[in-house]
């Protein structure tokens, strides 16, 4: 399975675990607050997540994606 790059921390994360990885494992998220925040921003890159899925972006347009969502680029 494919992966990208968690935007706060950059661990390289498969796409099955990226929301557990923003839930409880990412060293950049110290806060139950910013967990919490992450989590939202999860639920909007998913949408994206479901169209590579489908191959109708690729692996580099999902992690620009999540770079755009998390971090406001």
């Amino acid at each position: 399975m494919t992966g990208i790059k968690c935007p706060h921390c950059r661990s390289s994360l498969a796409l099955d675990r990226i929301g557990v990885h923003f839930q409880k494992f990412c060293p950049a998220m110290q806060t139950s607050s910013a967990r919490e925040a992450s989590v939202k921003k999860f639920n909007q890159l998913y949408t994206h997540m479901q169209s590579h899925g489908r191959g109708e972006m690729t692996i580099e347009e999902l992690q620009v994606e999540a770079d755009r969502i998390f971090l406001g680029r």
